[in-house]
Parts: C-alpha cells; structure tokens; sequence
C-alpha cells in the first residue's frame, strides 16, 4: 500500500491536492450573511438583478476592477457585494477558519491559562512519509 511513494515525494502534489479539496469545501460550505433589518431590501433588490449583470460585475471585480459600474444595475450590484459578508469558516486554510481557531486558543488560555512549555513539530511536507 505504501510502497509507491511517488505522491508522497513529488514536489507539488500535496498543493494541488490540498487546492482541489479547499475549492470543494468553499463550494459546499460558503455561505453569505446580511443584517437582518436590511435582509428585506436586499432580497428584493437581488431579486431585480439578471444574472448576466452579476457576471459582468464579478468578472470586473476578479480583474481588480471594484468601483467601475456602467449601468445602474452593476452599481445596485456593487452595493449589494458591500452590504454582504461572506462566511467560510468551516473551510479548512480560510482567513475565517484561522481566525477561529486563534480564537479558540485565546479562549484555553483565558480557560486553562497561558501554556508553560508549547512546542511545533513540523516534519518536511514533501519527504516525509506521516504527512
């Protein structure tokens, strides 16, 4: 079973692995949040929008592009990207799932108390066989 060690010791496969799981997660487990007084708004305002307008104004903002708009429909597009907060925190790597878990951290250590003796063990990624 273990005896093939050509993924374990090839130079990008742990990466490439690791994106296509993450890209996965972020589909499954992305969800948006709006302010509850102004969720009605919102929805109807989302409501309104075609989705060729959306995709033109993401694709804008994937370039850089974030303030641009030529219709009044991509400028409701972009006030809307700006009343919405995205929540990825059950998507392992994301600035949400880190951010988490330091709370956490924070937390044992208001709980338990500051650690007296805390060590990292990080074997190489690429040679080594555990990770």
């Amino acid at each position: 079973m273990l005896t093939d060690r050509r993924f374990q010791e090839h130079y990008s496969f742990l990466f490439t692995a690791f994106n296509i799981f993450q890209r996965r997660e972020i589909l499954l487990r992305t969800s948006m949040k709006v302010k509850r007084s102004s969720f009605d708004t919102f929805a109807a305002n989302l409501a309104e929008i075609s989705p060729e307008t959306v995709h033109r104004v993401t694709e804008r903002v994937s370039r850089g592009d974030t303030n641009t708009a030529n219709t009044d429909a991509e400028r409701q597009v972009l006030r809307l990207l700006k009343e919405v907060n995205v929540i990825t925190t059950h998507v392992p790597g994301s600035a949400s799932s880190r951010k988490a878990m330091r709370n956490e951290i924070r937390a044992l250590q208001i709980d338990q108390g500051l650690p007296s003796f805390f060590i990292t063990i990080n074997p190489a990624d690429v040679y080594n066989p555990v990770v």
